[in-house]
């Protein structure tokens, strides 16, 4: 199969997954689970950092469209998380190591670094995505407590996904 039928294939899955299950589901205001995240780091590591941010407006706009919510919300903090996806795998993986990897995974980063990426990458996000969301700094504390129980979330959910259906049986 073509690596860009796989990607448009995985597109679809995860905007489906995500706007029928999770974009739904009612975990209370400090929980919003967004394992859509996982779609960015599934991508090799040598993809250029251009057609990564073309991925993630696609995906952005269409959660954006299809979802609800502020327009341009899920765009924005999306296509941020992708351009600095190259340069966060720069700061986990030891130099050289790099050209042998093709897809971040476990196996690939270890688990320490991956789940430091993982991290870094939700927290690229999670950054952009409440700040925006509340454009205020009147509930500080409130957005604050959002934001830090999100990200703890979505690390798990990224990792667990991962590990449940992306990383080979040894």
């Amino acid at each position: 199969m073509s690596d860009t039928l796989k990607y448009v294939l995985r597109f679809l899955l995860i905007m489906a997954i995500q706007l029928l299950f999770f974009e739904g589901l009612n975990l209370g205001t400090y929980l919003y689970p967004m394992p859509y995240l996982l779609f960015l780091i599934l991508f090799p590591c040598t993809y250029s950092t251009a057609w990564l941010m073309l991925w993630a407006f696609a995906f952005g706009v269409g959660l954006d469209l299809l979802g609800t919510g502020i327009m341009g919300l899920h765009t924005s903090s999306f296509v941020l998380m992708a351009a600095l996806r190259n340069s966060l795998i720069k700061t986990v993986v030891v130099k050289g190591d790099l050209d042998n990897m093709s897809v971040p995974g476990f196996v690939q980063f270890g688990n320490v670094r991956f789940g430091f990426f993982v991290l870094l990458c939700v927290l690229t996000h999670h950054l952009i995505y409440f700040t925006l969301e509340s454009m205020s700094f009147f509930l500080f504390w409130h957005t604050f407590a959002r934001f830090l129980c999100s990200l703890l979330l979505n690390v798990f959910l990224v990792l667990l996904f991962k590990r449940a259906f992306y990383e080979k049986r040894r």
